[in-house]
């Protein structure tokens, strides 16, 4: 039960933030040379730059992730094909 109200009140948040973000970017942009804007035009342009930037760390740090675990991953073992029946030989058990 209470993963549920976790569950919905994170999808509240997000959607109520999102259409806050929505609307003052558009409003900004929107008003961006009035002579006075409700919404600031630096206001703008952090409310753009911000997800932005956070985009672009996030993918960075995912690809670092990605290549620490790879440098830290020792190689996997090499396969003795010796182990293996060729195509030919199976071939020939079967008749």
């Amino acid at each position: 039960m209470k993963d549920k109200l976790a569950g919905y009140s994170i999808f509240s948040l997000s959607l109520l933030f999102l259409g806050a973000w929505a609307t003052f970017t558009i409003w900004g942009l929107a008003e961006w040379n009035a002579s006075a804007p409700f919404v600031s035009n630096q206001i703008t342009t952090i409310l753009i730059a911000a997800p932005v930037i956070l985009g672009m760390v996030i993918v960075l740090l995912i690809a670092a992730w990605i290549g620490w675990t790879m440098a830290r991953t020792p190689p996997p073992a090499p396969i003795d094909l010796e182990d293996f029946e060729s195509v030919e030989e199976t071939k020939e058990k079967k008749k």
